[in-house]
């Protein structure tokens, strides 16, 4: 077996250790005596069948496949333990690792397989680190994973042992592991054919330079944060060497001599010589490029955008229950939906609804509830309410409300709550996926232009903050009682609080009110009903939900939650609709409408009677 040795920069530093890389076949005995020493010990998990002592291995001469396997590392945040990513990992029997490695910062997974080749592991390496989020940058063909039975040294006073964590006899085939995992994407298809074709077309001879450009030396003792990302002082090296890469860039360096600097980064160092340069490359082209042209070229000519592929929506799907969520498109992450009713219509309710259906359908994901207007433990009795005794999703449920433990008042901003939600993100390395706030009126406006241009900063940011959260908004709007008298009266788009705002950063717009309102005291059901006055990616002819339609729920007061109509509860819906529009007639209030002739009243109530008879009115299919 081939060895790679790194020696940590502190122990570069203090003298302990002068040659920075070995590599060679040695014995068991030497490994241990380099690793006490402080060396990081590192294997190839595929290799060069045949191997020559006097050149450094790089990818090019790489030929035997044995292995494909992910690194997941606690530092990125994806995982809040190493437990949970385990506990994940054993949700798939099919895809069950033959080695686990407890690499001390994370875990290492490996699966044999018995057919493999280098554009097989290329592509499954790929759709692996996909399945399980784990580390992109794992996946070269020059791959670097650390020994089992040695001692990570990165941090001098805090060593950590490699150990392995099961072993088990499990070997696949290339077919087997196909069935198991997610679609190849285009753009890693894309990404594995260019890293073949360049790994196997690189010279093996590729010389780099161990010399650094005087100027750096300056620029690390006047520059702490530079001098804290060279010794490695960071947790994220490719984080540090980007930040590095735009240091030196408004320094005055030129591409070169960033390049000289990022090839002997520590990160660079355990790559073959070949992939220093291509590592140090990607880095330069990217801020280099970036700074110079400013990304001036925003623009794409429709050749370009449609050879990205037909799939035009971006977004993970997110799937909700049928009888709001029966479209082709669907609710996606990244989504906004605006939810539009009167005062006491149950807005609340339609949105804890929706948020059950989103939580039981995808468990995967933790869910975020915030109102502003309520405490958080009122909102959470009426969670268990609407779970009817199931507390199976309970924990997935969070609520962050305006009113603090001790009362106190937040008062929170749209940021405020996107700062706290990515930061969750970041701490517990969950995925969040439904945010409900209620509602845009009591958010915190934080413009010195009035109340409106307030509003319009609010409802401009709404698609970032579902975008940069990747989440799926639900946000409530509240419509004056002119346009929802009692509750009762139908709903169009521009009911909502800053309608036309409101109405261009969403991309679903649902309105609802309660028909039969008016005559729950004589005995008439509770129902629901809605429409969708904005579907934003709309497909004609084959949704089976549709715009500007009218569907029915029956609520139930009791669970507050909703449901189909039956057939009976159908046959009873055009009997209470007139009784209920005979009552608004006879309401007295209509009749002092200013500037209002009688004939144009009647009108009006003619009017009325067709919009919110039984002709506009279809049940959920």
């Amino acid at each position: 077996m081939v060895f790679r040795l790194i020696a940590p920069q502190w122990a570069i530093d203090e003298g302990v250790i002068r040659t920075r890389v070995l590599e060679g076949e040695y014995t068991q005995e030497r490994i241990e005596e380099l690793n006490v020493s402080g060396y990081n010990v590192y294997f190839l998990p595929n290799y060069p069948s045949q191997y020559d002592p006097s050149k450094k291995v790089d990818g090019s001469q790489i030929d035997t496949f044995n292995f494909v396997f992910v690194d997941m590392d606690l530092k990125e945040g994806k995982y809040a333990t190493k437990h949970d990513f385990l506990l994940y990992i054993q949700q798939f029997p099919d895809l069950t690792p033959t080695h686990l490695v407890d690499s001390g910062n994370g875990v290492h997974a490996y699966w044999q397989v018995t057919d493999l080749d280098a554009m097989s592991y290329l592509k499954l390496q790929r759709r692996l680190m996909r399945k399980f989020n784990t580390d992109e940058a794992v996946g070269q063909i020059f791959q670097l994973m650390r020994v089992p039975g040695t001692i990570n040294t990165k941090v001098k006073d805090d060593p950590k042992l490699c150990e392995y964590i099961s072993q088990s006899d499990s070997i696949y085939t290339c077919e087997e592991m196909d069935k198991a995992l997610p679609p190849l994407t285009v753009e890693d298809e894309e990404y594995c054919k260019r890293h073949f074709d360049k790994t196997y077309s690189a010279p093996t001879s590729t010389t780099v330079s161990d010399k650094l450009p005087p100027k750096f030396a300056t620029l690390l003792r006047e520059n702490k944060e530079v001098k804290d990302i060279w010794s490695g002082a960071i947790d994220d090296r490719s984080k540090g060497d980007y930040r590095l890469g735009h240091i030196m860039f408004a320094s005055g360096f030129t591409r070169d001599e960033a390049m000289s600097v990022l090839v002997n980064a520590g990160k660079a160092l355990s790559r073959a010589p070949a992939h220093r340069m291509s590592y140090a490359e990607n880095i330069v082209d990217k801020i280099w490029t970036f700074e110079e042209k400013k990304t001036t070229e925003l623009s794409s000519s429709v050749k370009d955008i449609l050879a990205r592929g037909e799939e035009t929506l971006s977004g993970t799907r997110f799937a909700c229950h049928p009888l709001v969520d029966d479209t082709v498109a669907g609710f996606r992450l990244g989504h906004v939906f605006g939810l539009v009713a009167g005062s006491g219509v149950g807005k609340t309710a339609m949105a804890m609804n929706m948020f059950r259906w989103f939580t039981e359908r995808n468990p995967e994901y933790e869910h975020f509830f915030i109102p502003l207007e309520q405490v958080d433990s009122e909102i959470a009795v009426r969670w268990r309410t609407i779970c009817q005794g199931d507390t199976r999703l309970h924990d997935k449920v969070h609520i962050l409300s305006n009113y603090g433990p001790n009362g106190e008042f937040r008062h929170l901003s749209l940021d405020d709550i996107k700062d706290y939600m990515l930061d969750f993100q970041k701490r517990t390395g969950k995925k969040i996926g439904t945010c409900v706030i209620d509602h845009i009126g009591a958010l915190k406006k934080q413009s010195k232009n009035g109340e409106n241009q307030a509003l319009v900063d609010i409802c401009h940011q709404l698609k970032s903050f579902a975008v940069e959260t990747n989440t799926m908004v639900i946000i409530q709007s509240q419509s004056p009682r002119e346009k929802a008298g009692q509750g009762d009266l139908e709903l169009n788009k521009d009911a909502a609080y800053g309608t036309v705002f409101f109405e261009a950063y969403v991309d679903w717009l649902m309105t609802i009110w309660q028909p039969l309102k008016r005559a729950y005291p004589q005995g008439a059901p509770t129902i629901m009903a809605f429409k969708y006055c904005k579907i934003r990616h709309k497909k004609q002819g084959q949704d089976k939900i549709q715009e500007d339609v009218c569907y029915q729920l029956f609520f139930d007061p009791k669970t507050e939650t909703l449901r189909e109509l039956t057939q009976d509860e159908e046959d009873t819906i055009e009997y209470w609709q007139n009784r209920c529009i005979n009552i608004r007639k006879r309401d007295k209030k209509t009749d002092l409408v200013p500037y209002q002739s009688r004939r144009s009243l009647d009108g009006d109530i003619k009017g009325s009677k067709d919009s919110e008879g039984t002709g506009r009115t279809n049940p959920v299919h």
